[in-house]
């Protein structure tokens, strides 16, 4: 008898029950849903979509028109992420969607966090010169701030 079979072993089952999908509102986003319900409907779990709407940083903010366009951009992705939510909810009924604003690792990992998320699924991006300057993929930064498992999908079409 050798020591592996002395020792009990854990419980390995993986078990998920929140998954939380980061959404970009593009058509590569999509798709990361898609696969993201497939993974949801293998655990029977929750899946929670989150759109993080980051206002154009460089505007003035004193001009009133300046702040009613960032009023319609804000209000255009509230739209997009209900009409996508909903798209799932006729294939997946158990989908919620969340929106919110600010830094989009930031606040992924902090909705992960506060719903006890126990997988985050995020789309991964193709890296662009136009990309890679602006830092448009966030899966890296939810990788390193995130509490539970992250699944970087990436689209062989994208």
């Amino acid at each position: 008898m050798n020591y592996l079979d002395t020792v009990q072993e854990p419980e390995t089952a993986l078990r998920v029950k929140t998954i939380l999908v980061a959404v970009d509102l593009s058509s590569h986003s999509e798709r990361t849903v898609t696969y993201a319900v497939s993974i949801a409907r293998q655990f029977g779990a929750s899946l929670k979509l989150i759109h993080v709407y980051v206002p154009p940083s460089a505007v003035e903010f004193g001009s009133e028109d300046m702040c009613r366009l960032l009023e319609e951009g804000r209000r255009d992705a509230e739209r997009r992420l209900t009409n996508l939510t909903s798209q799932i909810r006729a294939k997946y009924p158990n989908c919620q969607s969340l929106f919110a604003n600010g830094d989009p690792a930031e606040q992924v990992t902090r909705a992960a966090a506060t719903m006890k998320a126990d997988l985050i699924v995020v789309g991964r991006h193709h890296h662009t010169l136009f990309g890679d300057f602006f830092k448009l993929d966030q899966a890296p930064k939810i990788i390193h701030r995130a509490r539970c498992p992250v699944l970087v999908w990436e689209d062989d079409d994208n």
